[in-house]
């Protein structure tokens, strides 16, 4: 407990820090002169609590972040920390570093979804801290990143979709779409590429004899090779190239889509299409599945740095499951030694009848 006290005619100071008592002399004759000196010795000690090092605050990591750090991530990244900096200032912006709790990130957590905030925007928030705490430690302003040591399982993302846009959507996006924006729906559709990847596509990326693009810029910074398939080999050939651009996917004179996800949602919109852009990606990744079920081949299709992600679209793949139940048919005793014929596609599975 924290005490001025008076000896003689001047105040003195005493307070408990860490087990030891500290007594030290204002130098003065006034108690409010004292107390506003008790009150500055204890912010000093406070500051000065990891071991002689000073503490820092949330602001000054912030500050520095948006500084040294974030001008080194894509626009599109930048943004959406900028997004989720907006909501942890309202929590966070007031305390020390070492005060972000795991009671406090719960708090956090809790009140957004309470909110009606979806799980998945919640882990891009604390993805985001994370993040400014990971270079806080190697800035020496904080000991152990705080958000690593939240366990984050109660917070849920939504389920994994299972519909995305049927080839007849597809078709009638298309339909609805000036020829361009058409064409870049298609290309979206037939290989799984990223808007940003397609909208900034030039034609010496495009080689239509090897039948592939090589991206160089990617979301990853991993470049990469994008098989095409015969439509999206198709899509390419009858793109009229303009006579000045780079760009394969252009607007009027010889610009580039700055970004699709709009102009997409209007598309959408006009041919009654309940899709996002993005579906497009999914689409293409489910179909890839159901009919190869090559999980590694699909990871290097889409550029996912990590197998987990790709994992998404497991869910898809169930041939590998029906023969595991044809092998534990035959073994159990099924009159019939005859393995059904699956496909990877099991709507089409031809199953044989049994009496």
């Amino acid at each position: 407990m924290a005490t001025i006290y008076r000896r003689n005619t001047t105040y003195w100071v005493r307070f408990q820090r860490h087990g030891k008592e500290v007594r030290q002399s204002a130098h003065t004759t006034s108690k409010a002169t004292a107390q506003q000196f008790l009150a500055q010795l204890l912010d000093e000690h406070r500051r000065l609590d990891r071991g002689g090092r000073p503490r820092r605050n949330y602001k000054e990591a912030l500050e520095r972040f948006t500084h040294d750090y974030l001008p080194t991530l894509k626009p599109r990244t930048q943004e959406r920390y900028r997004t989720s900096f907006r909501q942890l200032n309202v929590v966070f912006d007031g305390l020390y570093l070492d005060e972000i709790t795991r009671t406090r990130l719960a708090d956090y957590a809790s009140d957004r979804m309470k909110a009606g905030v979806k799980g998945a925007t919640v882990r891009r928030d604390l993805a985001t801290l994370s993040c400014l705490c990971s270079c806080a430690v190697a800035w020496d302003y904080i000991d152990t990143n705080p958000v690593r040591q939240f366990s984050k399982r109660h917070i849920r993302e939504s389920p994994p979709r299972t519909t995305y846009p049927t080839a007849e959507q597809v078709d009638q996006l298309v339909a609805n779409a000036p020829a361009m924006a058409g064409r870049i729906i298609r290309f979206l559709a037939e290989t799984g590429m990223r808007q940003e990847e397609v909208c900034g596509l030039e034609w010496s990326q495009v080689s239509i004899q090897r039948r592939e693009v090589r991206l160089t810029k990617t979301k990853t910074s991993s470049p990469r090779v994008v098989p095409l398939s015969d439509a999206a080999v198709g899509t390419l050939t009858g793109t009229p190239r303009h006579p000045t651009s780079a760009y394969v996917f252009w607007h009027g004179d010889g610009q580039r889509y700055s970004t699709f996800a709009n102009r997409f949602a209007d598309i959408a919109s006009r041919a009654g299409v309940p899709f996002r852009c993005h579906d497009l990606r999914h689409g293409f990744a489910s179909r890839f599945l159901q009919a190869t079920g090559d999980i590694p081949a699909l990871q290097a299709i889409l550029g996912h740095k990590a197998i987990a992600m790709t994992m998404r679209y497991a869910h898809m793949v169930t041939g590998h499951l029906h023969e595991a139940m044809a092998d534990f048919s035959t073994k159990v005793g099924t009159k019939t030694g005859t393995r059904p014929t699956v496909s990877h596609d099991t709507e089409t599975a031809e199953i044989p009848a049994t009496i």
